[in-house]
C-alpha cells in the first residue's frame, strides 16, 4: 500500500504542477508526466510501484485535455505528445472518452483559435491508438466527422477530411465499422471535390486517395466512373479540374493496378487533352510562332502548369502500376514527356533547331554559358514551369522502368514531339542535361543514368545486344544505334561542364559522377584517352584543396560526399576493363596519382578506405600500360617513383593500429596490390618492411583474416611470375608466415580455418622451397600434423583444401613423405570409405594417394593393401566401393610398368575365378576388381599386354549373365571405362554385341556406351569424333525401345554426341522428329488399338527431345541449338502425355541452363503453350480392386510449367507478361500440394520483383490462401500423420505462411479487407504461431 500510495502522491504532485501559474513549471511537470506514462506504457512500473488505478487515469486524461487549451504553444505540444503516449497506457473506455471529447472541441464552432491544437490531438489518436481499439474509435469518429463535413465552416471541413485521412489509413480495411461507412464518406468526400476552397478540394483529393485503397471494386468503379464524368463535364465547360485530375492521379497512385482496361482508356485520354505537345512552349520558338500563339501563352498560369504536373504525376503512376494496360498509349504519354521536358517558356537556352539532331550537335556543349545558372533571365520568381518539366521528367523514368528487360524501344523510335521536330526518349534526355533548374537536371540526368543502367543490363541477358565496335544492335527490330559517336561523347562533355563547377550544386554533380561510372559498363567505357584525361582532371578538381590545375577552378569547398563518389567513379574506371590500360596508365600518372595518394590523409574514414581501394587498382596499370616501344630506363625509373609514391601513402596505414578496420583492410589490400605488382621497383628496406607489416598483421586477432586473403594474393601473383623470374621472394617471412597459418587450424572459427588451408596451399606452392632453411621437412612435418584432424567426412570441404595442401607439400619437400604417411594417410583411408565421399574431396583425395606413390611417401604394395584392407569393413555402401576403386586405380596408374601388370593379373584371375558369388563380401570384392580394371582401362591399352584383351572381354560380357545386379553393372561401367584405353579392341565388340542381345544386355550395353561417351567427354572429346560413325547407327536402332531406361540411355548418349558435333548430331535428331510427327493420342493417350505407327512416333519423339535436352544441359553449341530449335518447340503441341512432359523438360533445361536458345522463342511459341499446359488436366480412373484411384496425367506437365515460370522470372523476365500469368499463379495456389508448393516459390520471387502486379491480383490469391489455413484442412493434412508425412504436410503449411507473410509486407496489399482480415486471423490463430515462430528465425 506504501508503494502505491507513493506512486499515486507523485503523478498528483504532477499533476498539481500542471496547473501552476508559470508556463515553465507546467510545461516541466507535463514533460515528467509522459515520460512516467512511458515507462507504464514501456510495462515497467514507475519507481519501483504498481499500475496507475483507474481514478488516476481519468484525472491524466483530464490534465493533458486542459492543457491542450493552454495559452503556451510549448505546453500545447508537449501535451499532444503526451496524449500520444497516453492512448497507448489508459484503458479502452477512457480511449473513447478522450475521442469524444476531442471532437466535441473540433467541431465547436466557438473554439475556432484552438481547433488545429484539437485536430493535432484526435490525429495522433488515430495514428496511436492500439489496433484492437481501432473498430470501436472508428464507429465514434466517423459519423460525427461526417456531420462535420456537412458543416459550412472550411476550417472544421478542413480538420474533419485530415483526421478522416488518418483513419483511413490507419483502420480503412480493418475496421467493420469504418468499412460500413465507405459509401457515406465517398459521397461526402465527392461532394467536397465542388467545394469553393481549394484547399478543401485538395484535402477531399487525399481523402479520396487513401479510401481508394480501400473501396470494394464496386465502389471503385462507382467513383472513378463519377470523377471521370466531372472531369470530362468541367473540361467541356472550361471549368477548374486541378482537383479532379489531382484526385484521379491519387487514385491511380494507390489503386491504378486495380483500374481495368476499360477505364484506362477513359482516364488517360483526358489527361493527354491537358498535355498537348503543341501548347509545351520554350523560350528558343521564333517570334513569330510566340506572336500565333500569343493568347495561349498567356493562358500558361500556374493553375494550367498545376493540372499538367497532376497529369503527367498520373501518367507515371498509370506507367508503374499497369505497364499492359498502359500499352496502347503509351506513345503519347511519351511524346508529351518528350515536348514537357523542354516546356520553359520564360527562359531561352539559344538553341537552333539543328541543335535537336545528335548526330550534328558534338559541339553542344561547347557554350560555357549554356551551363550558367542566370536568375537575372527569369521572368518571376513564382515561375512554376519547373514542376511541370520534372513531372515530365519522372514519367519518361517510369517508362524507362517500365521497359528495363528490352528498352531498344527507348533508343531507336523516333517520336513527333513538336513543331515538326521529332528525336528519340535516349537522345531528348541528353539534350536536356543544359536544363537551368537544378531539381530537373538531377532527374534528367538520373533518367538517362536508369537507361543506360537497364540497357546494360539487358544485353548481359540476351534482350538487347551492343555491337563489337561503335554499334549496338537490338535483337527484335535490327535497327543499329551507333552508340559510340552518338552518345558517349555527348554524355562525357556533359559531365565534364557540370563537374568544373560553372553549374549547378552538389546534387548535379553527384548525378554526372553517377552516370560517367554507370558509362564504364558500355562497351567503351567513357572513351580514349583525352576523355580518360578530362575526366581525371575533374576529379582533380574535387580531391584538391584549392587553387588551379590545368585551367579548371579547384573546388575550395568540397563535401565529403562529392569526394567519395569522385574517388567511386575513379575506382570503376580503373577496374571495368573498358578502358586502355595504356590511356588510364598515361592519365593516372600525369594528372591524378599525387592527388589519389593524398587522399589517404583525409579525415573521414570512408574516404580514406575508398582512396585505398583506388590505390588497390593502380600498380596494374604501371605493368601492363605500356606498349613495349618505351625506353627500358625511363620506364624503370617511372615505376620506381610510381612504387616509392604508392609505397609512402600505404605503409602509414598498413602500420597504424589506430585506425578504423575498414582502413586496415583497405590498406593490406592494396599493399597485396603493390607487392604484386610492382615488388621489382621497391627497394629491398620497403619490400622488407611491407612484409614484416604483413606479418604484423597476420598475428593480430582482428586484421589475420584479412593479411591471410593478402598474403595469398601475393603468392598467387608470384606464380604468375614465375615464367620471367620476377617472382617476389617471401623469404623474409615465410617460414614464421606459414607456422602462424598452420596455428589457426587448430581454432574453432571455420571461415579461419578456410582461409588459412586457401593461403597455405598457395604459399606452399609457389613458394615453398624458396627457403633452405625449410628444406628439413620440419616445419612441414607440423602442418601436416596440424591439417591431419581436418581430414574428415564431417566437413568435406574442409577436407579437400587440407589434401591439397598435402599434395603441395610433398611436391615442394620430399622429406615430409614420412610425417604425410604418418599423419595424412591414415585420416584419407578412412575417408576413403565414407559414404559421403564426393567431388571435390573425391578428387583431392586420389591426388593425395597418387602424389605419394609418385613420391616415394609409400611403397605402392604397401599403399595397395592399406587401400584393399578397407574392404575388410563389416559396412560398406556401393559408394564406399566404388571409391576405394578409384583410388586403386590412381595408384596403380602411377606405380612401375611391372606393378601394373602384376595386379591387372591377380584381379582378372581372381574374377575368373569367382564365378557368381551370392555372398555379399564376395560380391564385394568382385566388383571392386572389376571397377578397378575400368579405371585403369581408362589409361592403360589393354590391347598391348599379351591376352589380357581377350580375357577382359570374356569377363565383362560374361559378368552380365550373373545373378547379382551389382556385378551387372559394374561389369558394364567397367566395359565402358575399359574401352577408352582399348578402344580398338572393346569397342567393336560393344556396338556389335548390342544387336545380338536380349533386351536386359542391351541396356548393359547402352550403359557401357554412355560411360564411354561420357568418360570421353570429360577429357575434351578429343579422340569420339572417330567413334561416332561407329556408334550413332546402333544408337538410332534403339530410339522406339519401350523399355524407357532404354531410350534414357540412347538419349543421354545422343545429347553428349551432340555436345561434340553439334551440326550434324541436330540435323539427325530434326530428321528423326520430322518423319516421326504424325502421333494420334486423343485424350493425351494412344488409345487406338494396334495403332503401332502412333506407338513408335511417341517413343522416338521422346528420345529425340530428351537427347536435346542433355545437349543443352551438356553446354552444345547455342548457334546450332537456336537454329534447331523451333522444330523440337513443335512438340508442345503434341497431345500425347509424354512427348508433351519431355519437350517440357527440354525448355526447362534450356531456360535454366542456356536461356539465349529459347528467348526468341518464349513469348510466341512457348508461352502459350505453357498457358494452355498450366492449367489442363488429364483426369483417369484407376481400378485397383478393392478401391479406385484417380489419376492426373497433366500433372507432372503442369509441375514442369511451373518450374520454368519460376525460372523465367530469374533467368528470362522479360519474355513474360507478369500482368496475363497471375491468373494462372492464382489457380496454381488451388492445385495440389506439389503445384502450391512450386506457386508460394514463384509468389515470394514475383513479390520481390513485381510487387505491383501481385498487389493487383490479390483478390485471386486469397481464396485458395484462405482454403489453405482453414481449420478442416489443418486437420486433415496433419490428422493422423506421423513422421516424414507430417514433415512433409507442415512444409507445405510454412510454404503457404511465407508467401502469406511476403504479401502482406507488400505496400497496398492490407488495403485489401479480405486478405488483410486472412492475415490477422493467421497470426492470432495458435496452431500456426510455432511455425510462424520458425520463418522468423529462418530470416
Amino acid at each position: 500500500m506504501s508503494g502505491s500510495s507513493s506512486s499515486s502522491a507523485s503523478i498528483n504532485a504532477l499533476l498539481k504542477k500542471t496547473e501552476h501559474y508559470d508556463k515553465d513549471e507546467r510545461y516541466m511537470a507535463t514533460s515528467d508526466l509522459c515520460e512516467v506514462i512511458k515507462r507504464y506504457a514501456s510495462g515497467s512500473s514507475y519507481e519501483g510501484y504498481g499500475k496507475i488505478d483507474a481514478t488516476t487515469e481519468r484525472r491524466i486524461c483530464a490534465a493533458v485535455l486542459s492543457l491542450l487549451k493552454d495559452k503556451s504553444n510549448d505546453v500545447q505540444a508537449v501535451a499532444v505528445k503526451t496524449l500520444g503516449v497516453l492512448l497507448t497506457t489508459v484503458q479502452e473506455e477512457q480511449v473513447l472518452e478522450i475521442a469524444d471529447s476531442l471532437t466535441d472541441q473540433v467541431l465547436d464552432q466557438s473554439k475556432s483559435e484552438l481547433r488545429d491544437v484539437y485536430a493535432i490531438g484526435l490525429r495522433t489518436l488515430c495514428k496511436t491508438v492500439p489496433a484492437p481499439m481501432g473498430d470501436h474509435v472508428s464507429q465514434r469518429l466517423v459519423s460525427r466527422l461526417l456531420e462535420g463535413m456537412a458543416n459550412s465552416d472550411d476550417e472544421i471541413i478542413l480538420a474533419c477530411l485530415d483526421i478522416l485521412t488518418d483513419l483511413l489509413s490507419r483502420f480503412g480495411a480493418t475496421a467493420a465499422s469504418l468499412t460500413h461507412q465507405h459509401e457515406s464518406i465517398l459521397q461526402m468526400c465527392l461532394q467536397q471535390l465542388n467545394s469553393d476552397s481549394h484547399l478543401i478540394r485538395k484535402r477531399a483529393g487525399n481523402a479520396i486517395g487513401c479510401l481508394s485503397g480501400v473501396l470494394s471494386d464496386t465502389l471503385l468503379v462507382r467513383m472513378v466512373e463519377s470523377l471521370l464524368s466531372q472531369i470530362e463535364v468541367a473540361t467541356s465547360n472550361k471549368g477548374d479540374t486541378r482537383a479532379l485530375i489531382r484526385t484521379m492521379c491519387a487514385v491511380s497512385g494507390v489503386v491504378g493496378h486495380r483500374l481495368g482496361q476499360m477505364q484506362i482508356d477513359r482516364i488517360l485520354p483526358i489527361f493527354l487533352s491537358f498535355c498537348q505537345p503543341d501548347e509545351a512552349q520554350t523560350g528558343d520558338d521564333d517570334d513569330d510562332h510566340m506572336e500565333e500563339e500569343e493568347d495561349n501563352h498567356h493562358q500558361a498560369t500556374s493553375l494550367q502548369n498545376e493540372v499538367r504536373e497532376s497529369c503527367f504525376n498520373g501518367f507515371e503512376s498509370f506507367v508503374l502500376k499497369s505497364p499492359t494496360e498502359v500499352e496502347p498509349h503509351l506513345a503519347k504519354i511519351i511524346q508529351a514527356a518528350l515536348a514537357y521536358m523542354s516546356y520553359d517558356p520564360n527562359y531561352s537556352y539559344g538553341d537552333d533547331e539543328e541543335e535537336e539532331d545528335q548526330d550534328d550537335d558534338e559541339d553542344e556543349y561547347d557554350d560555357e554559358d549554356e551551363f550558367e545558372d542566370d536568375d537575372d533571365d527569369d521572368d518571376e520568381d513564382d515561375d512554376d514551369s519547373w514542376k511541370v518539366r520534372r513531372a515530365a521528367i519522372r514519367a519518361l523514368t517510369a517508362v524507362v522502368e517500365s521497359k528495363k528487360h528490352n528498352p531498344s524501344l527507348l533508343w531507336n523510335k523516333v517520336y513527333e514531339v513538336r513543331r515538326e521536330r521529332s528525336t528519340t526518349v535516349a537522345s531528348a534526355l541528353v539534350g536536356r542535361f543544359k536544363e537551368r533548374e537544378e531539381n530537373c537536371r538531377v532527374d534528367v540526368i538520373d533518367s538517362f543514368t536508369k537507361l543506360l543502367s537497364v540497357t546494360v543490363a539487358a544485353s548481359v541477358s540476351g534482350d538487347v545486344s551492343f555491337a563489337s565496335e561503335t554499334e549496338m544492335d537490338t535483337t527484335e527490330s535490327g535497327v543499329v544505334i551507333d552508340f559510340r559517336a552518338k552518345y558517349a561523347n555527348a554524355l562525357v562533355k556533359a559531365c565534364e561542364k557540370l563537374l568544373s563547377g560553372k553549374k549547378g550544386g552538389d546534387r548535379s554533380k553527384s548525378s554526372a559522377l553517377s552516370l560517367l561510372s554507370t558509362l564504364c559498363r558500355a562497351p567503351g567505357g567513357v572513351g580514349g584517352d583525352a576523355k580518360i584525361a578530362g575526366v581525371f582532371e575533374h576529379v582533380k578538381t574535387f580531391l584538391s584543396d584549392g587553387g588551379t590545375s590545368g585551367g579548371l577552378t579547384h573546388h575550395t569547398t568540397v563535401s565529403k560526399g562529392l569526394k567519395l563518389e569522385a574517388l567511386s567513379l575513379v575506382r570503376v574506371m580503373l577496374s571495368c576493363n573498358m578502358h586502355d590500360p595504356v590511356h588510364v596508365k598515361q592519365g593516372l600518372h600525369k594528372m591524378l596519382l599525387d592527388d589519389l595518394c593524398l587522399a589517404v590523409k583525409e579525415r573521414w574514414y570512408k574516404v580514406i578506405a575508398e582512396a585505398l581501394r583506388v590505390l588497390t587498382e593502380v600498380p596494374k596499370f604501371f605493368v601492363v600500360g605500356y606498349t613495349g616501344s618505351e625506353d627500358e630506363a625511363a620506364k624503370k625509373v617511372e615505376t620506381s617513383a610510381v612504387a616509392t609514391t604508392l609505397y609512402e601513402a600505404i605503409e602509414p596505414l598498413l602500420a597504424a593500429s589506430d585506425v578504423d578496420q575498414e582502413i586496415k583492410e583497405c590498406a593490406l589490400a592494396a599493399s597485396a596490390a603493390l607487392l604484386s605488382a610492382l615488388h621489382n621497383s621497391l627497394t629491398q628496406e620497403q619490400m622488407g618492411r611491407m612484409l614484416s607489416l604483413l606479418l604484423e598483421k597476420l598475428r593480430n586477432e582482428t586484421t589475420r583474416i584479412a593479411a591471410i586473403k593478402t598474403l595469398s594474393t601475393i603468392a598467387s601473383a608470384s606464380d604468375e611470375d614465375s615464367m620471367n623470374d620476377n617472382a617476389i621472394s617471401l623469404t623474409p617471412i615465410l617460414g614464421e608466415a606459414v607456422a602462424v597459418m598452420a596455428s589457426f587450424l587448430k581454432q574453432q572459427s571455420r571461415s579461419l580455418k578456410q582461409n588459412s588451408l586457401e593461403a597455405l596451399d598457395i604459399v606452399i606452392t609457389n613458394h615453398g622451397t624458396e627457403d633452405p632453411t625449410l628444406a628439413d621437412g620440419k616445419l612441414f612435418s607440423s602442418v601436416l600434423a596440424d591439417l591431419a584432424g581436418l581430414i574428415v567426412d564431417s566437413d568435406l570441404h574442409l577436407s579437400h583444401l587440407s589434401m591439397r595442401v598435402c599434395i603441395s607439400t610433398l611436391r615442394v619437400c620430399s622429406a615430409s613423405g614420412p610425417a604425410a604417411k604418418e599423419h595424412a594417410l591414415p585420416p584419407a583411408l578412412v575417408l576413403s570409405t565414407s559414404s559421403l565421399l564426393q567431388e571435390p574431396a573425391l578428387d583431392s583425395l586420389l591426388k593425395l594417394l597418387e602424389q605419394m606413390v609418385v613420391s616415394g611417401s609409400v611403397e605402392f604394395a604397401e599403399l595397395a593393401d592399406l587401400v584393399s584392407s578397407s574392404m575388410d569393413l563389416p559396412v560398406l555402401g556401393k559408394h564406399a566401393v566404388a571409391n576405394l576403386a578409384k583410388c586403386v586405380g590412381v595408384i596403380t596408374a602411377a606405380t612401375t610398368l611391372e606393378n601394373r601388370q602384376e595386379v591387372v593379373s591377380d584381379l582378372l584371375t581372381y574374377v575368373e575365378g569367382a564365378g557368381s558369388p551370392t555372398n555379399p563380401a564376395a560380391v564385394r570384392k568382385v566388383v571392386l576388381n572389376l571397377l578397378v580394371s575400368g579405371n585403369l582401362g581408362r589409361v592403360v591399352d589393354y590391347s598391348t599386354m599379351d591376352g589380357v584383351a581377350d580375357r577382359i572381354q570374356a569377363i565383362y560380357l560374361g559378368a552380365f549373365d550373373s545373378s547379382s545386379e551389382e556385378i551387372k553393372h559394374a561389369a558394364a561401367y567397367a566395359l565402358g571405362r575399359a574401352a577408352i584405353g582399348s578402344q580398338s579392341v572393346l569397342l567393336p565388340a560393344m556396338v556389335s554385341t548390342l544387336e545380338n542381345s536380349d533386351q536386359k544386355k542391351q541396356y548393359l550395353l547402352l550403359s557401357a556406351i554412355r560411360e564411354f561417351i561420357q568418360c570421353q567427354l570429360k577429357t575434351g572429346g578429343k579422340g569420339l569424333s572417330a567413334s561416332i560413325p561407329v556408334i550413332l547407327p546402333n544408337l538410332l536402332n534403339h530410339t522406339s525401345d519401350a523399355e524407357e531406361g532404354s531410350r534414357t540411355m540412347v538419349a543421354e548418349c545422343l545429347g553428349s554426341l551432340t555436345c561434340v558435333q553439334p551440326t550434324e548430331m541436330l540435323q539427325t535428331l530434326q530428321e528423326l522428329v520430322k518423319e516421326h510427327s504424325a502421333i494420334s493420342a486423343e485424350g493425351g493417350h494412344i488409345t487406338t488399338e494396334g495403332d503401332e505407327t502412333s506407338k513408335k512416333n511417341a517413343l522416338v519423339c521422346w528420345t529425340a527431345v530428351t537427347s536435346v535436352k542433355h545437349a543443352i544441359a551438356g553446354k552444345a553449341s547455342v548457334t546450332d541449338l537456336t537454329r534447331a530449335m523451333p522444330v523440337f518447340l513443335e512438340l508442345l503441341k503434341q497431345e500425347e502425355v509424354t512427348v508433351r512432359s519431355a519437350a517440357l523438360l527440354m525448355v526447362y533445361s534450356s531456360v535454366h541452363h542456356m536461356p539465349q536458345v529459347v528467348s526468341s522463342f518464349m513469348k510466341e511459341s512457348i508461352m502459350p503453350a505453357l498457358y494452355d499446359v498450366s492449367q489442363l488436366t488429364l483426369k483417369r480412373i484407376v481400378d485397383l480392386g478393392p478401391f479406385k484411384h484417380t489419376v492426373d496425367d497433366a500433372l507432372p506437365m503442369r509441375k514442369s510449367a511451373m518450374s520454368i515460370f519460376a525460372t523465367c522470372l530469374e533467368k528470362l523476365p522479360g519474355s513474360m507478361d507478369i500482368a496475363a500469368f497471375m491468373p494462372i499463379l492464382a489457380k496454381a495456389l488451388g492445385d495440389l500440394e506439389d503445384v502450391q508448393l512450386q506457386a508460394h516459390h514463384i509468389v515470394i520471387t514475383a513479390s520481390q520483383k513485381y510487387p505491383t502486379y501481385v498487389v493487383a491480383a490479390m483478390e485471386n490469391f486469397v481464396p485458395p490462401l484462405e482454403t489453405m489455413f482453414m481449420d478442416k484442412t489443418f486437420k486433415k493434412k496433419t490428422a493422423n500423420k506421423t513422421g516424414s508425412e507430417l514433415e512433409r504436410a507442415k512444409e507445405w503449411i510454412k510454404s503457404g505462411l511465407r508467401a502469406l507473410l511476403v504479401m502482406s509486407k507488400l505496400e497496398g496489399s492490407l488495403a485489401n479487407r479480405r486478405f488483410a482480415t486472412l492475415v490477422e486471423r493467421v497470426k492470432s490463430d495458435a496452431k500456426f504461431r510455432p511455425m510462424l515462430d520458425a520463418i522468423e528465425e529462418e530470416r
